[in-house]
């Protein structure tokens, strides 16, 4: 599907795009690597070096989720975030995984522009480390695009978190019995399964919970989540997929009547 046929907004409240690839782990991810990566990242500044996050597990439908204890002997891995364009740009490096992020702080956050810089990023830290990170000798398994999304009540089409069935359509108008229907605050959470002629794929996972901007107003953060296997195809292949997942999924999952306040083209 073409970005020409997808749907399209004027105003979306999208905050944040996250592109990230887990692949196959390099030996080390230390000091010292963290050390020559900061040094080749031209126009980026190192931001910190926390250690690294666990990696991702998608299980296929049904399976049971496995309690594992990991023992580790010395220094634990690292994680490498850095920083660019005056905080738009923020990129993140462990032994398993790479990552993007554009944030909107001028411009809209855009799918164009992260799925090449995430490609740059993945290039810069291969030739750094003299390993191909994301090809052969490190090949991609999963992917994972984000899209943060802050929808303000002060925009329109609902004021209190008791008409969230007016953003969400999973959300009912009435959701308990009186005396307990006026609700004070909501925290949404469900997945989908993704397949591809019959074979599990991945999940599209969204996340809604309740916020208050500066002024006390009602905000709602709407996370929308598609994470894929890579399988036998290209990284580019499936973050495209991943884009039309989570396109298509916030229109499904967000009502008309908002579409008409973040002014729907198609």
């Amino acid at each position: 599907m073409t970005d020409s046929s997808l749907p399209a907004y004027n105003n979306p409240p999208v905050v944040e795009i996250v592109a990230a690839a887990q692949f196959a782990p390099l030996p080390v991810f230390g000091l010292a690597e963290i050390v020559t990566l900061g040094r080749t990242f031209e126009g980026w500044r190192v931001v910190d070096a926390p250690p690294a996050i666990p990696p991702m597990v998608e299980l296929t439908p049904g399976q049971p989720s496995a309690t594992a204890m990991g023992f580790s002997f010395g220094q634990p891995p690292l994680r490498l975030v850095l920083t660019a364009g005056e905080g738009a740009w923020t990129a993140q490096l462990q032994q398993d995984r790479v990552a993007v992020h554009e944030h909107r702080i001028t411009a809209r956050p855009s799918f164009a522009r992260v799925e090449p810089r995430l490609r740059e990023v993945a290039r810069l830290a291969s030739e750094a480390l003299d390993r191909e990170v994301l090809g052969a000798e490190h090949p991609a398994e999963y992917v994972e695009l984000v899209y943060d999304n802050r929808i303000p009540a002060a925009d329109g089409g609902w004021s209190t978190f008791r008409d969230l069935h007016r953003v969400l359509q999973v959300v009912a108008p009435t959701p308990a019995d009186p005396p307990y229907d006026q609700v004070e605050q909501l925290t949404v959470a469900f997945s989908e399964v993704l397949q591809e002629n019959g074979e599990f794929v991945g999940r599209l996972r969204v996340i809604a919970e309740p916020l208050f901007d500066e002024a006390g107003e009602p905000l709602l953060h709407l996370r929308i989540v598609s994470r894929r296997l890579v399988g036998g195809g290209t990284v580019e292949d499936v973050l495209a997929a991943c884009h039309v997942d989570i396109v298509e999924g916030f229109t499904a999952v967000t009502t008309n009547t908002m579409h008409e306040v973040w002014e729907r083209q198609r």
